[in-house]
Parts: C-alpha cells; structure tokens; sequence
C-alpha cells in the first residue's frame, strides 16, 4: 500500500527552496488551504529547518490510510449510484420501442453519466498529498465524514447535468406509467437528504470543536492555528529562519514583529490578561496542565521562542544565548521590557523554566535591569539556587500570575515544573 505515495509522488514536491533532494519534512499553515512548506535533505544542511517541522516518514502510514479510506468511500458511493443508473437504464429498455428516439437519447445520456462517474473515481486516485497532509489533524469520524460530503457533492454535479439532460427527453411521454419509474430513479439520483445529513454531523462536529478551542484557545494556537494574526507575522512564523543579517527580510522582519506587538500574547500565554490586547485570554490551571503534555503545542513555543530571540538581535548558540545583531539587540532594549517579562513568565509555566532560565541569564550579563526587575525570574531557592540574593517562590509569584489570581491554592512553585498542578 505504501507505492500509493513512495516514490511517485514525492518526486514532483519541491522543497521551499527547490533544491533536488528527496523532500523529508514538511510544516503546516493551517489557515490556508492545503498549504504545506517541504524541506529536504540539502534544507537541513543551512539550517533553516522549524522546530514545529514534521517528518514525512512518521506520517506516512497516516496519509495511507487517510487516502485509502476515501477511495473505499468513492468506490461505495460510485457503485451505489452505478447500480441505480444501471436500474435506469434497464427500464429506459423496456420503453425503448415506444420512444424510440427520445429514449436512444436517454440511453446514451446513461452511459456518459456512468462513464464520467467513473472517470471521476479515476481521478480520486491521482493523490494530493497536500490536501492529505492538510487534513492530518482530523480524526478519524472527521476525515471520513469531510470526505463523504466532499465526494457526495461532486457525484451530485453530475447527477445533476444528466439529470436535466435526460428529463428532457422523458418528459414529452409523461403519460406512460412505465416512465414514472424512471422519473423516481432520476429524482433520487439528485436528492440530497443523505447530504444534508452529513453536513448536519458535520457543523455538530465544528460546534463541539468550538467548545474546545472556547475552553483552551491557547493551546489550540499553539498548534499552529494561527486564526488571529496578521499575514505578515504569519509569514515570518515560516521564514524567519532563511533571513540574512543586513538583508531587506530581516530589516522587515524586524519592522513587524515590533509595529504589532499584540502577536505575543498569542505566542507566549501565560497567567496574565495581555494590557496590548485585550482580546487575548490568559491561561487557566487546567490548560496549562493540557499543554505542557502537548508535544505539537511545546514544540511552537519552543519555535516562538526562538523567533523571538531572532527579533531581539539573539540567537542561540550551543546553550547559551548570545548576541547576533547588536545594533537590533539596542533598538529592543528601548522597548520591550514588558515583552521580556511575557516570554520569561510564559516559559516558566509551561514547562520551559530551563530556556527562560537562559534569557534571564543573559539580561543578567548584560546589565538590563536584571537587579530592578528580572532577578525576580531568575534561579530561586527552591530550584536550588543558594546564593544569598537567591529569592522564594512567595516572594516573587506575582511574577508569575497575576495578582487577582496570586492566593489561588494552585499557585506554588509547582508552576515552575513540568508537573502538573494540583486543582
């Protein structure tokens, strides 16, 4: 089953940069439609691979199945519909003397409509990968249910045309009772009952996952649901990493990132209602315990995180983070301390303390007031910090959380960890 899509297939993928080498990886734009960007071998070898980066390998199985389940549904509706058409064309038989003409007509009409049925399910199994991978976040009920109504609503584009075309030649003999059953078998070709059915299970299906997204809307962005951000930061999320230093992309890519300021609160949520954006939602106990066991939602902010230090004029290197840009490292400095603190306060809670730990130090290098401000995010006594200005978790919380929050009976220093918190 796995020649459905290996070699074939792959082969007429281009990577984001249109090297020749064999796509491996792959990131999703959940806003667009079917829209993936690819990387190949030669893509990792510059280093512009996205932590939030999948592997085609792991997923393969899943597009299989996902591929091989709607050409089962194809094959099962096509033949339904091929055996009701088959019915029509047997009582269009038995008719034939009567109207000779109209129903020649009729006949040829017949096998057209089965033949452009089944040129469509033909066509079904030429393979688009991206709308495959774009449909990966679906269950199982969902991707059948999409892919029923999909397939429903093409089969009845055609139903529909023959429709018309063979009415027309039936109904000048309205008065033989043997065309009423070829009436009904018309009629129903195009009934959409089962098709609203569908569409009904499906919008149930888009209100439940309303209720979700209602009840943890941060982690639904971190999984790459961008909904709510701007073309041009979206633009970045997938780009960032292929811009030079002193290149028009990074001087925009700057520009950006710090005209629209609200973005942060989107990629670092943490226990504060944003004062940029108002719209945005602070964490809850219990999302928070959701999202540090997602692997695909940890993964973007770790991936946010390093975006973040790219706009700051920072970069990573081995572990610790270092000075990339220093002229952009100043223009930061001016501005953004509140942002800092979202970021730090972000990774802290959600099981990233060791990153935050690293900015934390960096601003202590640097002088940035670390001793006015950041030394509240800094090692404290309880993480084993035992240098005399080391602070305790009561002292600094409000930090963390925001003060109509602070005497919650969750908020301890559990929040700092990568357990989950006690509610």
């Amino acid at each position: 089953m796995s020649s459905i899509i290996q070699p074939k297939h792959l082969d007429r993928i281009s990577c984001k940069f249109n090297h020749e080498s064999p796509i491996k990886f792959f990131v999703l734009d959940v806003t667009k439609e079917s829209k993936a960007t690819f990387f190949c071998e030669k893509c990792l070898t510059i280093g512009v691979l996205p932590l939030n980066a999948k592997s085609l390998d792991e997923v393969n199985g899943q597009i299989i199945q996902q591929k091989q389940l709607s050409l089962e549904l194809g094959k099962m509706l096509i033949l339904k519909q091929v055996k009701e058409i088959e019915h029509l064309g047997q009582e269009l038989d038995l008719i034939k003397t009567f109207i000779i003409k109209q129903l020649d007509s009729s006949i040829q009409n017949k096998k057209m409509w089965q033949s452009q049925l089944e040129a469509f399910y033909k066509q079904e199994e030429q393979f688009n990968i991206e709308l495959e991978l774009k449909q990966l976040n679906l269950n199982q009920e969902e991707y059948k249910l999409k892919e029923n109504i999909r397939l429903k609503e093409n089969i009845l584009k055609f139903n529909q045309s023959f429709y018309e075309k063979i009415r027309n030649n039936l109904y000048l003999f309205l008065d033989l009772n043997k065309f009423q059953t070829c009436k009904k078998i018309l009629d129903q070709s195009i009934n959409k009952t089962e098709l609203n059915s569908l569409l009904k299970n499906q919008e149930e299906i888009k209100q439940q996952k309303k209720i979700i997204i209602s009840k943890f809307p941060n982690q639904y962005f971190l999984r790459g649901n961008f909904d709510n951000i701007k073309e041009n930061i979206i633009y970045h999320f997938f780009n960032w990493r292929t811009y030079r230093q002193n290149s028009v992309e990074i001087v925009e890519f700057y520009e950006d990132l710090s005209e629209n300021q609200e973005f942060l609160s989107h990629l670092f949520p943490n226990f504060y209602q944003s004062q940029y954006h108002q719209n945005s939602i602070r964490l809850t106990p219990q999302e928070r315990n959701q999202m540090i066991k997602d692997e695909q939602a940890i993964k973007q902010l770790i991936e946010n995180f390093q975006m973040y230090l790219c706009y700051s004029g920072l970069q990573f290197q081995g572990n610790k983070i270092v000075i990339q840009n220093k002229q952009q490292l100043l223009k930061f400095q001016q501005k953004n301390i509140e942002g800092l603190r979202r970021v730090i306060s972000s990774l802290s809670v959600l099981s990233q303390r060791q990153n935050a730990l690293l900015l934390v130090k960096f601003i202590k290098e640097v002088d940035f007031f670390y001793n006015e401000m950041f030394i509240n995010y800094d090692l404290l006594q309880e993480e084993g910090n035992q240098d005399k200005q080391a602070l305790k978790f009561e002292e600094v919380k409000r930090y963390f959380v925001q003060s109509d929050i602070q005497d919650k009976q969750w908020v301890t220093y559990k929040i700092l960890t990568n357990q989950a918190l006690d509610l």
